[in-house]
């Protein structure tokens, strides 16, 4: 059992201890969950032990007789201010110190780290080889993509115009084309290497919703949808597609499809609160099923 004495040196020993097992908690987590119980664990348990031998704070007991008239004020109502003990204090604002850090810690790792979803960036390998290989058309490509990626699309523009001029009827050279047009806005010329990619490659399902994500973002639905339409044919089920597919066909009053496609576009993604919103309306019968779904996932 720990003295008096001894208490605020373990006090600080212990969240110490706890700060640097927070801290090695944040940086270790994501190689294995291993370690993430294990660090967990200690920085628990240490904090745990901080707040277990804080200082005692003791009573003293205090006699007085019992006067017959008291000079004491009355209590006066409102709120009151408890003061806790300045070693609680420093031990909760440490703690909350090092959460907030552990916090930023794990974004900072997380960006790090993640690989999910990332494009490699092979832009400076690409360069050596165009050094000797000009005409080298996946490294063209690749080069453009690289600057497509940082929103730099003049120059991702150039290089896919380098891919054309050596071949005209390159699929990704048009596709990149259209898709660079699309993004500055200049919908004209999208569609026009769009076009041209479809006539060449009738089965490209991606020029094919980007012609019709091109149609979409200029208010004609109709277009829109028939080639949205072909593209789902084609075999395109992203969520994305299926629920602009679904709000297009709400607009237009077919009410029918509109469920249709709500419906399978959570099936490719049964997180998204506002089709299941608009289920509800469409579906009255099932209004409160649909409500439900939606506050499980808010």
């Amino acid at each position: 059992m720990a003295t008096d004495d001894e208490r605020p040196k373990l006090v600080k020993r212990y969240t110490r201890l706890a700060i640097v097992a927070g801290f090695l908690l944040a940086l270790l987590w994501p190689l294995n969950s291993f370690f993430f119980w294990i660090f967990f664990g200690a920085t628990a348990n240490f904090t745990f032990l901080a707040f277990y031998y804080r200082p005692r704070v003791e009573k003293k007991e205090e006699f007085f007789s019992s006067p017959k008239f008291s000079t004491q004020q009355p209590r006066q109502s409102g709120p009151t201010n408890v003061v806790a003990p300045k070693n609680v204090r420093l031990i909760i604002a440490v703690l909350i110190i090092s959460v907030f850090a552990m916090f930023f810690l794990l974004i900072i790792i997380g960006i790090a780290t993640s690989e999910e979803g990332a494009v490699e960036d092979t832009a400076p390998i690409d360069r050596e080889v165009l050094q000797t290989e000009p005409n080298n058309l996946d490294a063209l490509t690749n080069v453009g993509n690289s600057f497509y990626n940082k929103g730099q699309y003049d120059s991702a523009l150039s290089y896919y115009e380098r891919v054309l001029t050596i071949d005209p009827t390159n699929s990704g050279g048009l596709y990149n084309k259209g898709l660079v047009f699309y993004q500055i806005k200049d919908y004209q010329k999208s569609m026009e290497a769009l076009r041209k990619c479809i006539s060449l490659y009738p089965d490209n399902a991606d020029a094919i919703v980007m012609l019709g994500d091109n149609y979409y973002s200029q208010n004609n639905f109709n277009e829109a949808i028939t080639w949205y339409k072909q593209g789902y044919d084609k075999g395109e089920r992203g969520a994305g597609l299926l629920n602009i597919m679904a709000y297009i066909y709400d607009q237009q009053n077919r009410k029918t499809e509109a469920i249709r496609f709500y419906k399978e576009t959570l099936q490719q993604d049964s997180s998204l609160v506002d089709v299941y919103n608009r289920l509800a309306e469409l579906e009255s019968g099932r209004a409160e099923w649909y409500k439900k779904k939606s506050e499980d996932w808010k």
